[in-house]
């Protein structure tokens, strides 16, 4: 019986804050927006695609040679369905990762292979993330005008060494030989010893990976950076289509400003307007401050949000068809940490 509820629980997790999101969605003002740009919305589709194939394969790479057990058709299925449960779910990422590793089990992978990989290409993908974030943000820096505050210059300079040294430090720890104590940390009310201990054993996981592979690490690094530079493409042809015609670093600037405000709301069931929120400052941050601007982009972004919500549910019902009966059995498809 408990089982069945906390079955239940945890589909309404997944279930609700996506049903709350397509809810929110004015269908009316979306055909009406499609109309407008027609058949060009194909290329905001492709240009997403890419990016979502890039960040699978990124992944795939990570299961080393246990990769030939999955095809890279089959782990694109499932990262669609573990991004948008992380999207939308209160528990962020936590809880779409833990998915990936539960709809990975019935390829009866070697050891801890799954549960690795998806560790793994979520450090590579955050990695190469702050590498384009601190990009974006030191080319705003060198090409700030004079109307910026020298407020805001300074907080870009001291931002932009904060992520510099965050690398450094990381990377550091990566090639040390001498390893991270793995203190035995038993539960405690504190978060920092809490954080501490998720911190260590997430170093001592990658350390062991890039002791072992530290090809692969780095091939994954490279296609997630290709993964966030291809799906920050989106900005610049919605804009480009609307009569905008800015710089591709601009673009990779307004992606990783939004993403990094939805992380920030990521607790906000369905992300009811966050994502607009977003639009609305980092175009404003471009010089781009006219009403309708922004909220035909969040209208576009919203849209195509939809159509792989829809994707991922159909792949979630092809999976459930083919082998869900083997994921149930390895336990539920999403814990809360």
């Amino acid at each position: 019986m408990k089982k069945k509820i906390l079955k239940f629980f945890i589909l309404a997790c997944i279930i609700v804050p996506i049903t709350v999101f397509i809810v929110q969605v004015d269908f009316i003002m979306v055909f009406q927006e499609l109309q407008k740009i027609g058949l060009k919305f194909i290329f905001i589709l492709l240009i997403t695609f890419v990016a979502y194939l890039l960040g699978t394969i990124g992944w795939w790479i990570c299961l080393g040679e246990e990769r030939k057990r999955i095809s890279l058709f089959k782990l694109f299925e499932i990262r669609q369905i573990g991004e948008i449960v992380g999207l939308y779910n209160p528990s962020s990422i936590i809880g779409g990762d833990v998915l990936k590793s539960e709809l990975l089990k019935p390829y009866q992978f070697a050891n801890h292979v799954a549960s690795e990989s998806v560790v793994i290409s979520r450090v590579t993908a955050v990695l190469s993330q702050l590498s384009l974030l601190m990009l974006s943000l030191f080319w705003l820096l060198i090409n700030a005008n004079n109307g910026m505050p020298v407020f805001w210059r300074y907080g870009l300079f001291v931002v932009v060494a904060l992520l510099f040294c965050m690398q450094v430090l990381f990377f550091y720890f990566l090639y040390q030989r001498r390893r991270i104590s793995a203190h035995k940390l038993h539960y405690s009310f504190n978060l920092w010893q809490r954080m501490g201990k998720i911190i260590r054993d997430l170093v001592l996981q990658t350390q062991h990976f890039f002791d072992h592979h530290k090809t692969l690490f780095w091939w994954s690094y490279v296609f997630f950076f290709l993964h966030w530079l291809v799906g920050s493409m989106e900005f610049y042809i919605i804009l480009y289509f609307m009569g905008y015609d800015i710089l591709l670093i601009e673009s990779v600037l307004l992606d990783m400003g939004v993403i990094l405000i939805k992380s920030v709301g990521a607790f906000i069931p369905g992300q009811l307007g966050v994502e607009e929120l977003g639009n609305k400052i980092v175009l404003a941050s471009i010089g781009i401050q006219a009403a309708t601007i922004w909220v035909t982009v969040s209208i576009l972004r919203r849209t195509r949000q939809l159509c792989w919500i829809l994707v991922g549910i159909v792949c979630y019902i092809f999976i459930r068809k083919t082998d869900a009966i083997k994921v149930f059995k390895h336990g539920n498809p999403v814990r809360q940490s």
